[in-house]
């Protein structure tokens, strides 16, 4: 019979990087949210929104940047876990 290791914390999967970018095309910083970085979404969202908030086309770009960072450390986040 093999050894079964009981574990506190339940196995989740990690986030995936593209439900990451869509989270944060629809919400700034809630794709970081989801990939479990809390104090960047809160900073991408606040950033966002100033940049929006000051003219349109920098905050297009700063959302778009917001979405790749959010790709990108789910990515991250999948290697660190493998």
């Amino acid at each position: 019979m093999p050894y079964e290791v009981e574990s506190r914390y339940p196995v989740t999967r990690p986030p995936s990087p593209g439900v990451a970018a869509v989270l944060s095309v629809l919400i700034p910083g809630l794709g970081q949210v989801y990939g479990g970085r809390l104090g960047a979404g809160a900073l991408w969202f606040l950033g966002t929104c100033i940049a929006y908030s000051a003219v349109l086309l920098p905050g297009f770009l700063v959302h778009a940047v917001c979405v790749w960072s959010a790709y990108e450390g789910a990515i991250r986040f999948r290697r660190w876990t493998d």
